[in-house]
């Protein structure tokens, strides 16, 4: 499939890739961060906020990496536009090239 994509496509592809993946872990620790808001507010225990620590390691953090680590750039990208992680705006021939992944995650994320 990397055949299809010219060098700057390519380049275009790792860079979004990137965006992409930066913009999902922002999502997940937007959420852990509400647990450290509860915590300094004094509504969460030290020893509950070590533990939803430990679990953010032991689950949320280790599927991003795993996930992000077995995609290629091309899928990287095409899930993060079906997500509507990546606000940049992708060329439309890139973004054709991509339509049939892009399709396929957004029916897998409905």
């Amino acid at each position: 499939m990397t055949s299809e994509f010219t060098k700057a496509e390519r380049k275009t592809l790792r860079e979004l890739s990137g965006t992409a993946y930066e913009a999902g872990a922002h999502l997940m620790l937007k959420e852990l961060d509400a647990e450290f808001r509860s915590w300094r507010t004094g509504e969460m225990e030290s020893s509950d906020l070590l533990r939803a620590l430990h679990e953010f390691h032991q689950h949320q953090s280790r599927e991003l990496w795993s996930m992000y680590q077995g995609l290629k750039e091309p899928d990287i990208v095409a899930r993060g536009i079906a997500l509507g992680l990546l606000k940049e705006p992708v060329s439309e021939e890139l973004r054709t090239k991509l339509a049939p992944l892009i399709e396929l995650y957004e029916k897998s994320n409905r």
